[in-house]
């Protein structure tokens, strides 16, 4: 289900999101690294927002299959080999109806 974020505070909860299966998908991903390490803190329990968290480094990739399709994953980086530990299809539904996705 695609939601419409158009003035959704995800920190404090004031919200009206709205159902609308053209809204964009977002990725986000924090694999940067900083001075400080490893995450080992995060807030508990984990924010209805944060659909995945992952204290590892690691990279994602994205390959587009064709004008309708594309497969994003994120590997962690775990003994010098390309773990994948989340991924998700994502369909262009200017291509392809919602009635032809499920």
């Amino acid at each position: 289900e695609r939601i419409s974020n158009i003035a959704y505070n995800v920190v404090n909860g004031l919200c009206s999101p709205i159902p609308d299966e053209s809204a964009p998908v977002y990725i986000n991903v924090g694999d940067g690294g900083n001075s400080e390490g490893l995450v080992t803190d995060m807030t508990q329990p984990q924010p209805d927002y944060s659909a995945y968290r992952e204290s590892s480094f690691g990279h994602g990739v994205l390959e587009i299959k064709n004008r309708t399709h594309a497969h994003f994953a994120w590997h962690r980086n775990q003994d010098g080999a390309a773990v994948e530990a989340d991924s998700i299809w994502l369909v262009n539904r200017f291509w392809k109806s919602t009635a032809e996705i499920l």
